[in-house]
């Protein structure tokens, strides 16, 4: 018996392909020392596949600051992994002791109005963190 690919013979063979969703950040950082503020835009989507990948880099992003904004306003998906990712992100910080806040847009603030119904995840309206200094 021979095994012989379907996709190889057939002239209406199509190619296909598994859309990867993908995500983009930016890092900015304000001040010095002790009074030192990251903010981290993030936008694309989170879902299952990198929501680990989300959490780490937000992780290291925050590493030795004061302060972290994790701005998400422009992501246009988050799957539930994603609030667990961002629990992770918490527990992290609280570790480290710095503070922090989550920017949500409206597709993230839904995911947080599902899972985060204690509000453990800080959150801030664009407006506060515009008006915010570094601590």
């Amino acid at each position: 018996m021979t095994v012989t690919s379907i996709r190889s013979r057939s002239a209406d063979s199509r190619r296909f392909a598994i859309a990867s969703t993908s995500l983009t950040f930016a890092c900015r950082t304000e001040g010095a020392g002790a009074r030192t503020q990251t903010t981290v835009t993030v936008s694309g989507e989170v879902d299952a596949a990198n929501a680990k990948h989300f959490a780490h880099t937000v992780r290291e992003a925050a590493g030795g600051h004061a302060a972290l904004v994790l701005d998400l306003t422009e992501v246009n998906f988050m799957a539930f992994d994603g609030a667990s990712a961002l629990y992770a992100i918490s527990a992290h910080l609280a570790r480290e002791d710095v503070s922090w806040c989550v920017v949500a847009g409206s597709a993230v603030s839904r995911v947080l109005e599902l899972c985060d119904p204690e509000g453990l995840i800080p959150a801030a309206t664009v407006a506060s963190v515009r008006d915010a200094k570094p601590a």
